[in-house]
């Protein structure tokens, strides 16, 4: 009888001692927004000229011209074999077909401007198009079938990716370090040499003298390292000089101001003369 009281005064406490406990608050507020996301809305209302002139001095960011085709040629009914450097053929690796879908755009590696690109194609991480109403909207990205572009690319990490689609991207083996690259900046990393339409959309950065750009581009890269120096000798300073005097396109000269400024050396901004 006294083991049955007991266990009914504990029965009746328990109520008492647990609505006594303080329960931890709960957080209800927004949650604040992935490392990755974050870098992307920082970066939303920057520019192409800003973006191109940081890419050329960080080394985590590849340059190259790219451009978005067709596997599958419909007057032949025949389809493009793409060959990666393990001598493995892409669309026939397990999970290629449902993988491709999630990452982003495939293109078609075309040639490097800045950074060794090592694989026939990319996959190219687009700007997100989610925000909260008080952000602003990062550049979009959209390439069409039949564009042709300069990218900045910076190289993603087996965290990033994992951060960004979750763990099981990790059993689609072609997706690494090597193929799988996020656009700097949003479509400010992005410079359109071809548009496979008579308009090109609002974000479309549309450069007008393809071939001059990329020569231009190239000139900028081989004399970054001396803007990186902190005492450049008087060759460097020449030959800085002379490649802002060289530049053709209004496109490039913006860009490469933009890369020398805050330097120090008597060199000509390529806006001028």
């Amino acid at each position: 009888m006294k083991k049955y009281i007991i266990l009914s005064l504990l029965l009746l406490s328990a109520p008492i001692l647990l609505f006594g406990q303080k329960k931890p608050m709960k957080n209800y507020g927004p949650k604040p927004p992935p490392a990755w996301l974050k870098e992307e809305l920082e970066w939303a209302e920057s520019n192409y000229v800003e973006t191109f002139a940081d890419a050329f001095k960080d080394p985590n960011v590849f340059i190259g011209v790219f451009e978005r085709h067709r596997l599958y040629n419909l007057s032949t009914k025949s389809a493009t074999a793409i060959t990666l450097s393990s001598g493995e053929i892409l669309q026939e690796l397990p999970g290629y077909w449902e993988a491709g879908a999630r990452c982003g755009p495939m293109l078609r590696y075309v040639k490097s401007i800045k950074g060794k690109f090592t694989e026939p194609v990319v996959f190219v991480i687009p700007p997100p198009v989610m925000r909260r109403l008080a952000e602003p909207l990062p550049r979009p990205f959209v390439p069409f079938f039949g564009s042709r572009w300069v990218l900045a690319l910076k190289k993603t990490s087996n965290e990033y990716r994992i951060e960004r689609f979750g763990k099981d991207i990790d059993e689609y083996k072609f997706f690494n370090d090597r193929t799988v690259f996020h656009l700097f900046r949003g479509g400010h990393g992005a410079l359109c040499l071809t548009w496979p339409k008579k308009e090109e959309p609002w974000y479309v950065v549309k450069v007008p003298d393809s071939n001059s750009i990329v020569e231009d581009l190239e000139a900028i890269q081989r004399v970054v390292p001396y803007t990186q120096k902190e005492r450049m000798d008087p060759n460097e300073v020449a030959a800085i000089t002379n490649t802002s005097k060289a530049l053709k396109t209004d496109v490039a000269k913006s860009i490469f101001a933009k890369v020398l400024s805050g330097k120090s050396g008597k060199v000509q901004d390529p806006n001028d003369g």
